[in-house]
């Protein structure tokens, strides 16, 4: 051969085979194993071939270029585009041209290698994430499959992956010890919260790597690893973490998208066996659980197309005064906007403070309410998902951020979007059977409870004073003469009667007692831990009433009998009896009056 900057120079057979042997080296090395290892394996199978001394040296330990001289040769080697290590040579004396030739084409070569062995693991990673995919029963044990996966694709001594909440990011599954005292649990969950705005993996100085996981900024999960104090993180590549983390996420979107489903159907399945109001707290609060950056909201509902809205559940702001003024379409619309047609079609709309007037837009959704309770100077930003039935809107789900800012984007959108469809048929579900069961127990003339309803009530109450308490007092009525209203003026006039009586019960009792109508004249009321001292008074208040009542047929009077827990005993009949005898006494004394 001709001795040229390129070329080898041919020095004879041995030679020859040397330059061979370092061309053939790259394919008798192992490419299953991680990148220091392949590195450790190049520089032992190196100093076989040459009989010379070679140093194994990591980028992140070199400061500087070594020194050059004749019988010392440094080979290079990159792993992803950046540097990751340094074969230095060292001879007798000077190393032949061929051999250096050869060497620098080993260097490229070993680079080819480590990159190829990486990417061949990083593709192994990801097969066996989509078999986990496939193949995990639920979410928590695809967590757990993938946290696993990541930590043996790069030989970490722990994984954790945290999920960003209203509380701030919280384990979703772990691999190894972690330190829990206080200290290191504030540590991490404030690293996983710088992770999630990064725009992708970062290494800490104490072992930690953090690798946010997203579809879409910000990042809901965060994936956090930990290396050993001796292991050095100069192999780690964080291209590579990007591109796991990249396809772990829409894996992650799919399996939560999956969890909200699932739950969304069991609410449907609880609904049989839950009152309709903890049903509303049940929505919002899954809402707030499922629907990433949300950490408050309400619910609200109406049952008819022209009906006022009303607020039925709030988490984060005084559900008491928000309920007390029912709104009209147009004021609970302030948070989407007038003019957009995405409110007809049931599409989630995200509003943030510095893009609107937040306070603003409050005022106008509660127009009647103290601004001073509602806390909108809190929200950061807010989601409004109006919820459809027939085309139109029957309620509105509003889900805030009170206090990340920017925790609400483009996924918690596509999460809430889910809401729409089984929220709405949940809802109709439940008003319908509230319908029902208020015609079962409800009086159709005059709008009491009924028999069946008061028995209910009464039992649920000496329940619960058996537990301990004052308990209740029974009240039982009936009008006095008034057959002789029917008799003389008709039905009509008598069912107008009755109902005017029930408005009085109605209004005399308070919001926790309960006004009934037993049948006939006769009417029934459960006053709720009540002694029976109080219940006397509601006695006499409940006579006054409906002796000024004005029905045209002079002054009514109402025979009222009392039995109470607190004298009389714990059983239903007993109470009953002795109302109804009392009632009875009332009746025999008006009369000898």
């Amino acid at each position: 051969m001709t001795s040229t900057d390129d070329s080898v120079t041919s020095t004879g057979p041995a030679a020859l085979r040397l330059v061979q042997a370092l061309l053939d080296m790259p394919r008798s090395l192992r490419v299953d194993v991680s990148p220091e290892d392949l590195a450790r394996d190049a520089a032992v199978r190196l100093e076989e071939l040459l009989g010379h001394a070679v140093t194994l040296r990591w980028a992140d330990e070199v400061g500087g270029e070594p020194p050059r001289s004749a019988d010392r040769l440094t080979l290079r080697l990159r792993h992803q585009d950046e540097p990751f290590a340094m074969l230095e040579v060292t001879a007798a004396g000077a190393l032949p041209a061929e051999v250096t030739w050869a060497l620098a084409h080993l260097a490229h070569d070993l680079t080819s290698v480590i990159d190829a062995s990486s990417t061949r693991r990083l593709r192994g990673t990801l097969r066996a994430l989509r078999d986990a995919m496939s193949s995990a029963p639920d979410l928590g044990a695809f967590t757990a499959s993938a946290v696993d996966l990541a930590a043996r694709f790069v030989d970490a001594d722990a994984a954790m992956l945290l999920l960003g909440g209203p509380d701030g990011p919280a384990p979703l599954a772990t691999l190894g010890a972690w330190d829990l005292d206080d200290a290191a649990v504030a540590r991490r969950r404030r690293i996983a919260f710088d992770a999630t705005h990064a725009p992708g993996p970062f290494r800490l100085d104490d072992g930690l790597v953090a690798v946010p996981i997203a579809s879409s900024p910000p990042a809901r999960c965060v994936l956090l690893l930990r290396f050993a104090a001796e292991r050095r993180l100069h192999s780690l590549s964080l291209p590579l973490l990007t591109e796991l983390a990249s396809v772990a996420a829409p894996f992650l979107d799919a399996r939560w998208r999956d969890s909200v489903l699932t739950e969304l159907l069991e609410l449907n399945n609880a609904s049989e066996e839950t009152s309709t109001t903890e049903m509303y707290g049940r929505v919002l609060r899954t809402a707030l659980r499922l629907v990433p950056g949300a950490d408050g909201g309400t619910l609200l509902t109406r049952t008819d197309p022209d009906a006022p809205f009303v607020y039925r559940a709030a988490e984060g702001f005084d559900l008491e005064q928000l309920r007390e003024n029912p709104i009209t379409e147009a004021a609970a619309r302030a948070w989407y906007g007038e003019e957009s047609p995405g409110w007809h079609q049931g599409l989630p709309r995200i509003l943030h403070r510095e893009d609107a007037d937040i306070e603003r837009l409050g005022a106008a959704s509660t127009p009647d309410t103290d601004p001073d309770v509602t806390n909108y100077h809190l929200i950061q930003s807010t989601l409004c998902l109006p919820v459809l039935r027939d085309g139109k809107v029957m309620a509105v789900l509003n889900l805030d951020d009170l206090h990340q800012g920017g925790g609400l984007a483009r996924d918690s959108s596509q999460l809430a979007y889910l809401f729409g469809a089984p929220l709405a048929s949940l809802l109709h579900r439940q008003q319908t059977r509230d319908v029902l069961r208020r015609a079962a127990l409800t009086d159709e003339l005059t709008g009491l409870a009924n028999r069946r309803a008061f028995d209910q009530a009464l039992e649920r109450e000496l329940t619960r004073a058996a537990r301990g308490g004052v308990g209740p007092s029974v009240l039982l009525m009936d009008l006095k003469e008034f057959k002789a209203v029917n008799d003389r003026f008709g039905h009509a006039k008598g069912d107008e009667v009755l109902v005017a009586v029930g408005t009085v019960l109605r209004r005399s009792l308070r919001a926790v007692d309960l006004a009934a109508r037993r049948g006939g004249d006769e009417f029934l009321g459960l006053l709720v831990d009540t002694p029976a001292s109080e219940a006397e008074r509601v006695k006499e208040r409940i006579e006054r009433k409906v002796a000024e009542l004005d029905t045209g047929l002079g002054a009514l009077h109402i025979n009222v009998g009392v039995a109470s827990h607190e004298l009389d005993g714990g059983d239903p009949d007993r109470l009953l009896r002795l109302a109804d005898s009392r009632m009875y006494e009332a009746k025999r004394a008006a009369k000898r009056s």
